[in-house]
């Protein structure tokens, strides 16, 4: 190395700086090319090369830098004994080349093509920590100028254990960095796999209750509706035996006790009863038969069978649903359904009614104060189609790509957890389908769910 005492100061300085550059957090190769750079210019070498072991892997001699050579030369494997490096791995000693290196058999297979006819003068160091080699360093002077000596390869030498450390102290950091990024990438799939966890375990707990309290109310209900039904039995004969008593007045001769009917008649306003006492029975039996409707449908809901694939009509689980999310539609939207002629799929019936309550509630939400919901169903060669659409106020565009992210949400904080539309693209991931999205501000959004008729395994067999 041609400098002195203060400039050897100075450069080791500067490689000390690259060594301690925050380049190797987003681009390492850049500063082992910095580092190489440098060493080239301070010993007034033509070309170099810097070759590392891989992390964990002491086969993999890897080139991870190179001046003057051919860029492809950058990530290719050097095989264990091949040309000037490996010789210098396998003896783990410098060495200096004076003259046509390609003269060496040793080295041939290492030297470019386009060097054979070039005279030229290389140094090349092991880089070794605790008497193991990390890699290897060479820099080459093919100008033809004096070339390199015996005290270069020597200078050089005293300063390769500083080298050494500076270039793994970057290794290790770019490591580390990796490692870093492995473990928060690891945490954030675990986080989310959590958050799903917790959020199938509430819902299961919901299912749960809801199960509980639909058997409860469905006893109750039951005795009233069995009860209304004997009591609209009891009154036709009370209005067939009253029918009896009013063809017996024509005969009645006694006219205070005649009048006293009559006034009473009046006072109750019976003809109105008549009719009344039966829309009054109808419109409670009606009611009891839509309550156990409801207790029906929150039952099926909730069933605890979503780990069986079964064939079934996706309009039966829209239905469903509507009935389970009906007391945050109603007040907000009218229902419109444009529903095709849909076959039966194969699915995980109850995990789509949990899609669908999530699209149903989205869209209701979207609208503030009155709008329109439509549900249209269709098919499309060996797949059917689902599209939820609102006229709520829809979607901002750099929120599109995001909607299906975990935890991400738009809603205040408290109002949403964020995972509703992700835990919904997982379930038709899982059926193999596909969900997309549409939207415009001010407009509404829909989603279109795909689903292939023959059911996620069938299907693969198919594509196989």
């Amino acid at each position: 190395m041609s400098l002195n005492e203060a400039q050897q100061l100075h450069w080791i300085h500067d490689l000390y700086c690259l060594g301690q550059s925050n380049l190797y957090q987003n681009r390492p190769d850049e500063v082992f090319a910095c580092i190489l750079q440098h060493i080239v210019r301070g010993f007034n070498a033509d070309t170099g090369s810097l070759a590392l072991y891989q992390a964990n892997d002491d086969s993999r001699l890897t080139i991870v830098a190179a001046i003057g050579l051919p860029p492809e030369c950058v990530g290719s494997v050097i095989a264990e004994g091949c040309g000037i490096i490996g010789w210098v791995v396998e003896s783990g000693q410098p060495l200096l080349l004076e003259g046509n290196v390609t003269d060496d058999p040793r080295f041939r297979a290492h030297i470019p093509k386009q060097q054979t006819t070039v005279s030229s003068s290389a140094l090349c160091w092991p880089l070794q920590l605790d008497n193991r080699i990390i890699g290897v360093l060479s820099i080459n002077d093919l100008s033809g100028r004096a070339g390199f000596t015996e005290d270069d390869l020597q200078s050089g030498g005293e300063l390769v254990h500083l080298i050494t450390m500076v270039i793994d102290n970057a290794r290790l950091h770019q490591e580390k960095q990796l490692h870093i990024e492995q473990i928060q990438t690891t945490l954030d799939k675990l986080q989310e796999v959590q958050q799903q966890l917790l959020q199938s375990e509430k819902m299961a707990s919901v299912g749960q209750l809801a199960a509980g309290i639909a058997h409860e109310i469905n006893n109750p209900i039951g005795y009233i509706n069995s009860n209304l039904t004997s009591l609209k039995n009891y009154i036709d004969n009370l209005l067939a035996l009253l029918a009896i008593y009013e063809k017996a007045e024509a005969t009645c001769t006694h006219s205070e006790q005649q009048a006293e009917i009559n006034a009473f008649k009046q006072k109750i306003d019976l003809a109105f009863l008549r009719t009344d006492i039966l829309d009054l029975l109808n419109e409670s039996h009606e009611g009891t038969t839509r309550v156990k409707k409801i207790v029906q449908d929150l039952k099926d809901f909730s069933h605890q069978g979503d780990d069986e694939w079964q064939w079934a009509l996706l309009h039966s689980g829209l239905e469903t649903t509507l009935n389970i999310v009906s007391s945050e539609i109603k007040y907000k939207a009218r229902i419109v359904k444009e529903f095709g002629d849909l076959p039966k799929i194969k699915c995980l019936p109850h995990q789509l009614n949990q899609v669908f309550m999530n699209l149903l509630a989205n869209a209701a939400h979207a609208i503030e104060s009155e709008g329109i919901i439509t549900l249209r169903t269709g098919t499309e060669n060996d797949h059917v189609w689902v599209e939820i659409s609102d006229t709520g106020k829809g979607i901002a565009p750099e929120h599109l790509s995001k909607v299906f992210d975990p935890f991400f949400t738009t809603k205040p904080v408290g109002k949403g957890t964020g995972l509703g539309l992700s835990v919904s693209y997982s379930i038709i991931k899982k059926h193999q389908g596909e969900i997309q999205l549409t939207s415009q501000p001010g407009q509404g959004t829909t989603f279109r769910i795909l689903l292939p008729v023959a059911g996620p395994m069938m299907a693969d067999a198919a594509n196989a």
